[in-house]
This record gives C-alpha cells, structure tokens and sequence, in this order.
C-alpha cells in the first residue's frame, strides 16, 4: 500500500511539473465560473482505512488523475438506478466516480471529504452528474438552473422524471432551487431526462440584485442592501429574518436577537428559540439548539433605526444559501 501512495506521489508532482504552464494559459482565455462547486473524479478504487481510499484513474500526464476520498457521510448510489448501495460492497479495483469539495487539502495526492460517490457503472455508459444550483428560474415548462463550478446552464423539462433521495415527498420543478443538490441523468441529446433531488440543506435562500433589492426564497423584501467602503454588502435583519417567518426584537444588551417564528418546524431538543444575535458595533453570534453560541465573522451596524448585517454572516447565522 504505501509503495502504491508513493508512486502516485511521484507521479502527480511529475504531472504538476509540465501541466502548469498550459494550466496557465488555458485560464487566460477562460473566464472562470462564479462560485465552485462540487469537483467529480473518477478512477479505481484503493481502500487506505475505513473510512478513506485512494481513487486513481491511472493517467500520468495531468493533474487530478488521483484523489484521497475521505468517505464521511456521502451517499454510494447505483449509476443506472440511483438507488442506494451497501459502502460494504465497494472493493479495492472497483470504478467510481466521486464528487468531492470544493475544499481540498494540499498534499499530493490532494484530498478531500465526498458528496456523493456513484458506482456499479456499466461500460460506456453515461454516467450522472452531480450539481449544486445556485440559480434558475422555473417556469411551467421548465427549471433553467445555473450550477456551481460552471458557466454554462441546465434545462430541465416538466416532462423529466424528478424523484427525492430517501423519501416519499412529492419534488418539482419548484424544488429546484439555489442550494439544491441534484444528480441528473440525460438522454443522448444531452437533455435531462431524470433528476434525483436530495434533501434541502438550508432554512432557504437568500440574493442581492445590482441595484440592492434583496430577496428571500425569490420573494423581493421592503428594503435595500448596504454596501460599506471596503465592499461588504450588508442585509437588513429584521427584512430578512421575517420573512423566513422567523421573529426579531431588540435587546440591549445582545442587539437584534432572531428566533424562531411561531410556525417554524423547531428541532427537538430546543433549549433556546433564540437562533443569532447582533450587537450594532459589535459582536454577531449563532445560537444552536443546545443554546451554546458561535461568534461569527463580520460587520453589523445600526442606520436609522435598520441593523445592517454583513450578508455572509447573516447566511452562516441562519443557515441560508447565498444565490448567485
């Protein structure tokens, strides 16, 4: 095992080697997409433990031709079905394709934690692909979806099979909204024929238009974005906050505190309603569910009565998608 680990490592740096400069000038006259996303390798399979191996494709003369894949919580679905398989089942010398990141260690080979691992791929057959929408506008005959680490769009027809990943919920169209995370098989045209829809990780979403209008779950709110000197942009609270249905008051020792609105689902055990705090000047802070805190990074002010919060932190508060 460790022969085969240094041999990749031998060989990847090679490849960095000579692979830099046309890297270089494939980027100068590429615009790179808006927000990365998801990255997909793929290759054979080498288990380092249990719950990490190494997925090479074989390839010297470029890079990513190797990955360490740390497996965590991914789903391992069938390529043709996307049903669910056993990780027990997946075998050193086995093909996957795994989607990882976007956030990779810098080692050689690099590594990183897996969203989804996709097996069981029957020769020259089409695999899937994973995406993380980060914008799309639906209509009744179709989702025209923008996606993470490209600038190109996706078209889903009203006439794709949509199905959710490990429930009986009804999707649509509507579901496929930013923050989604889909797997989509298409036709040989390349037109998406079926869409797997996993669960929706965030309270909803949030965007800021050029001109400061900002919107919730698509919904435009009553007042504008702020945008500081050095270029943050910042969201009132309270337009925000409501309509997520949450509730906001002030406090004078903690600032603007957001909670729950009476008819949000609430996780259970909840020790505390309360879900952020922001203290005009000073400090922005998560609350979990157990009522311990979290500081989180960013700029809160106070304007006329309106408390401004830097957009990031509001999103990582709330747990809400930023839109592109």
């Amino acid at each position: 095992m460790k022969k085969r680990i240094l041999q990749c490592l031998s060989l990847i740096l090679c490849a960095a080697m000579l692979a830099i400069p046309a890297a270089a000038a494939e980027t100068a006259d590429e615009e790179a997409p808006a927000r990365l996303g998801p990255a997909a390798y793929w290759g054979t399979v080498t288990w380092m433990d249990e719950d990490t191996f190494l997925l090479d494709s074989g390839k010297e003369d470029g890079l990513g031709d190797a990955v360490v894949v740390h497996v965590g919580d991914a789903p391992y679905l069938d390529a043709v079905t996307g049903n669910t398989l056993n990780l027990e089942t997946l075998e050193d010398g086995d093909a996957v394709y795994a989607w990882v990141g976007p956030a990779m260690a810098l080692s050689l080979p690099p590594q990183s934690t897996a969203s989804l691992i996709v097996g069981n791929i029957p020769a020259d057959y089409a695999v899937p692909q994973y995406y993380e929408i980060t914008s799309s506008t639906v209509t009744e005959e179709s989702a025209v979806l923008h996606v993470a680490g490209s600038n190109d769009t996706i078209t889903v027809p009203a006439s794709a099979k949509l199905t959710p990943y490990l429930t009986k919920n009804i999707v649509t169209l509507a579901d496929l909204r930013p923050g989604a995370r889909i797997l989509v098989w298409s036709d040989s045209k390349g037109t998406p024929e079926k869409v797997l829809v996993f669960a929706y990780g965030y309270r909803g979403y949030i965007s800021v238009a050029e001109d400061g209008v900002v919107s919730v779950n698509g919904q435009s709110t009553t007042q504008k974005a702020k945008t500081t000197a050095d270029g943050d942009t910042l969201l009132p609270i309270r337009a925000v906050a409501e309509a997520l249905g949450m509730s906001v008051r002030w406090d004078a020792k903690q600032g603007a505190v957001v909670s729950y609105g009476d008819d949000m689902v609430k996780p259970a055990p909840l020790t505390t309603e309360t879900l952020m705090t922001a203290m005009p000047g000073g400090a922005i802070a998560a609350v979990n569910s157990d009522g311990t805190t979290e500081e989180v990074y960013g700029t809160c002010v106070k304007e006329a009565g309106v408390t401004y919060v830097s957009r990031s932190a509001l999103a990582q508060a709330l747990d809400l998608y930023l839109a592109d």
